[in-house]
């Protein structure tokens, strides 16, 4: 299998086709649409090389899952190393973690909530529909964790072969739901109604696989209880989620950065589509296109604003530790 890479913004995500609810039931149940595949309109996918990245995780360690989790004697999954997770997506190969199999992330700095998605964790496959699955927890302390609340809108009536096919958009906030090179972003105030973990100082990232059959006694279930039907079984070495890296959007800053600097001083005011600044010191960035292109560069005063006269579309401005998401909706 390949590499995955992305990341983008939720209040965003929401705005562009976030979730997409369709009027009608159907068995009883209302369907809904989540951002599709990579590359099309209203998707959440990032690349690798994209410009939003500015960290990758520091320590990566496994346990390793079966290769079929009903099967002891099938044998661990045994495909790459704990280090290949680490550092950044598409450069040091895959882990397999088999069946339910875990990898626990460490980041240092912490990664901490900002405007949009703040990090993005990356996948090998190959195809738009061929996804291995997982759940994304994060922790602060390693002690106490939290999961996003993912959703699978998958038929669960047929089992999904070893090689069967998921829509995206039937997925949110799993694992595993884009191409390489291309990842799955996540927003941490997703969370922030969680007691236990402190959305602005993430230390740890943790990645379980999903086991995709849909036999209630061996499956997993979405956060409102429905079985996830993906690929099942998958007697190889590289069982299940094939983690390749995960990629730092937000973090918190240095220490030797002032205070004023950590509340992330540059905003976007989607009515006048200007950029504003809360800083007591000039901001110097630079703009990028989804495909990690630098467009312009721009300089901006303490406490100013600037209009930007851009081409409809998304775009990140990235400047020292930040990078912020905008959508131009017209041209001026």
């Amino acid at each position: 299998m390949a590499h995955t890479c992305k990341c983008l913004g939720k209040t965003i995500y929401k705005l562009s086709t976030v979730i997409l609810l369709v009027a009608g039931s159907y068995s009883g149940k209302a369907r809904a649409q989540f951002a599709p595949a990579a590359g099309q309109p209203g998707s959440t996918a990032l690349r690798s090389d994209s410009s939003c990245f500015i960290n990758w995780a520091k320590r990566c360690s496994i346990q390793r899952g079966y290769r079929q989790i009903n099967l002891p004697d099938s044998g661990f999954a045994t495909v790459g190393t704990a280090a290949a997770a680490e550092g950044p997506a598409a450069t040091n190969g895959v882990v397999s973690l088999g069946d339910g199999g875990i990898a626990t992330l460490s980041f240092n700095p912490p990664i901490t909530n900002g405007p949009g998605f703040d990090f993005a964790v990356f996948e090998n496959t190959f195809l738009d529909t061929f996804l291995e699955l997982a759940f994304v927890e994060i922790s602060t302390d390693s002690l106490s964790w939290a999961r996003f609340p993912a959703k699978s809108l998958t038929q669960t009536q047929t089992q999904t072969g070893a090689f069967g096919f998921t829509q995206p958009t039937h997925i949110h906030n799993l694992a595993g739901k884009y191409r390489h090179p291309y990842g799955t972003p996540f927003d941490l105030e997703d969370l922030a109604m969680m007691s236990n973990v402190r959305i602005n100082e993430i230390h740890f990232v943790r990645i379980i696989d999903v086991v995709g059959s849909i036999d209630t006694l061996l499956g997993s279930k979405d956060s409102d209880g429905r079985m996830i039907n993906d690929p099942w079984p998958t007697l190889f070495p590289s069982s299940g989620f094939d983690l390749d890296a995960i990629g730092v959007i937000h973090e918190i800053p240095s220490a030797g950065l002032q205070s004023t600097e950590t509340r992330i001083p540059l905003g976007f005011d989607p009515n006048t589509q200007s950029l504003i600044s809360n800083a007591t010191q000039t901001l110097d960035g630079d703009v990028y296109n989804t495909q990690g292109q630098k467009i312009q560069s721009l300089s901006l005063a303490p406490h100013a604003s600037i209009a930007l006269d851009l081409a409809p579309g998304t775009y990140f401005v990235r400047y020292k530790h930040h990078s912020i998401k905008i959508i131009i909706t017209s041209t001026r």
